[in-house]
């Protein structure tokens, strides 16, 4: 860990500015003018440091101005593969959507078609405790009215964010008729939302839905990791269809309780990271092993400061079969897990193809880039503190790495993982998750030889309305808690 925090240090050393000479103080700047100077140089260094493919746009770094709006900035240099590094005004919010603590309804869904001009919600599951479940909003709920208001089909994004992301209380208006009123809180929307055992046929067969790989879900996944072990279970299946990522640590100490024992006590190569060419060399001169290994002891700081210590010793379930539920949403950490479980174990996917999200990526404050490179910002003739003062609450989300297996195999490059066997989720199906008749599971359980799932047909079942393009509740992430 020391080592992690030195290579930062180091790294910093490489300050660049984007299309400009020493700072100087001109009266006439307007405010918004100081505020893109700042973010700019920031998005800049960072993406000048870290970005996987730094010299495929090399020329657009050259001519990167920081007189430039940066977001749309960050977004138009983007290379044609990265379609998940941004730039953000709202930091909090954005890190809140991957730590799992933030302020919400505590709902996921789908946005679908409805009519020919319109949108609507389709409920994909609640939290625990959250103002949804205390609602009574249910998997399959349909909602068509927010606010009283139609969702039209040519600004949903912006409407839907506004209503269910960016406010303090809001109705809704469902299908049925119904009206249900909530008022959002801070909360932790806890991942792991149900662990079961299903007896087919004599034999143990354990299920798991997890929604985010969050730091604080150790505890849970241990717990029923542990359970899974005392049944006996020598089959999982992992219900993965609404994780779209989280953080890399997380799907580690996940994999350390899923792989062989002899596997993790060897401490054996987990997964490899493929940098650009200047950070590769920079890690090999510093002597810096940047590949992941198999452990049981976790010790670490994240980057809001919470200390955690603990070990998943004792909660290696000693499965030899996964079974991994997987949709469209399902995608970065969620993949990266399932990759690298592929050479040690046998995995079967049901459900559609992921969404293929291959690489990882930092979250980076940008007050902190001014703290951290205060002596070199002077030195250059720029004020560290306003610097601080400018971006607040700004960050960027960049694509630092390409994650591959211990053989140097990404498998979910460039399309996704393609299921073994093709299922439809259709969260209308009137079965709530963990009940053996709802679409996906009863699929699924079929494969494992559950009595009453056996006569039901592996072929895709259609949902009552088709999702449209971008239609998950979060995006997908790879984000790594500390930089190597």
């Amino acid at each position: 860990m020391k080592l992690k925090i030195g290579i930062l240090t180091l790294l910093l050393l490489g300050l660049c500015f984007a299309g400009c000479d020493k700072r100087s103080t001109r009266p006439e700047e307007t405010e918004q003018q100081k505020t893109w100077f700042y973010v700019n140089t920031f998005a800049f260094n960072r993406i000048n440091q870290y970005y996987l493919w730094k010299s495929e746009i090399e020329e657009e770094l050259n001519t990167w101005l920081t007189s430039e709006e940066p977001i749309g900035k960050v977004k138009s240099i983007r290379y044609k593969d990265d379609g998940w590094t941004m730039l953000t005004d709202d930091f909090a919010t954005f890190y809140g959507n991957v730590s799992g603590h933030r302020k919400t309804y505590g709902f996921d869904y789908l946005l679908s078609r409805y009519g020919s001009d319109r949108v609507s919600i389709l409920v994909t599951c609640t939290y625990a405790d959250s103002p949804a479940q205390k609602a009574g909003l249910k998997r399959g709920d349909v909602i068509t009215l927010l606010d009283g208001n139609p969702i039209p089909l040519n600004d949903y994004a912006t409407v839907v964010n506004q209503a269910l992301r960016n406010s303090d209380r809001v109705t809704l208006g469902l299908e049925t008729g119904a009206s249900v009123q909530l008022e959002s809180k801070e909360m932790y929307e806890n991942p792991v939302l149900l662990s079961k055992v299903f007896d087919c046929a004599g034999k143990k067969v354990g299920y798991l839905v997890y929604t985010n790989f969050t730091l604080d879900s150790y505890k849970d996944l241990i717990d029923a990791c542990i359970q899974f072990k005392k049944a006996g279970i020598r089959e999982l299946i992992l219900d993965l269809r609404y994780n779209n990522g989280g953080f890399n640590l997380a799907e580690q100490f996940f994999a350390s309780m899923l792989v062989p024992e002899a596997e993790v006590q060897a401490k054996s190569l987990l997964s490899m990271e493929i940098y650009n060419d200047e950070l590769t060399q920079t890690y090999k001169e510093a002597g810096i092993d940047t590949n992941t290994y198999l452990e049981t002891e976790y010790i670490f700081t994240s980057s809001d400061g919470k200390k955690y210590d603990f070990s998943t010793a004792g909660a290696n379930v000693g499965v030899d079969r996964i079974y991994a539920i997987v949709s469209t949403g399902t995608a970065s950490a969620s993949e990266a897990l399932l990759c690298e479980l592929l050479p040690y174990l046998d995995v079967t996917l049901v459900g559609a193809k992921t969404h293929g999200k291959f690489c990882s990526g930092l979250i980076l404050q940008a007050p902190e880039y001014f703290k951290s490179a205060a002596k070199q910002l002077k030195e250059k003739g720029v004020d560290p503190d306003e610097g601080q003062r400018y971006t607040d609450n700004w960050g960027i989300y960049v694509m630092t790495s390409r994650f591959a297996d211990k053989n140097g195999e990404t498998r979910c490059m460039p399309d996704g993982l393609t299921p073994d066997y093709a299922v439809a989720d259709n969260p209308q199906d009137g079965f709530a998750l963990g009940d053996p008749q709802e679409t996906m599971l009863a699929r699924t359980l079929a494969l494992c030889g559950y009595p009453s799932a056996a006569p039901r047909s592996l072929t895709p079942s259609a949902p009552k309305v088709a999702p449209i393009l971008l239609g998950y509740e979060r995006p997908g992430f790879g984000v790594y808690l500390q930089h190597p």
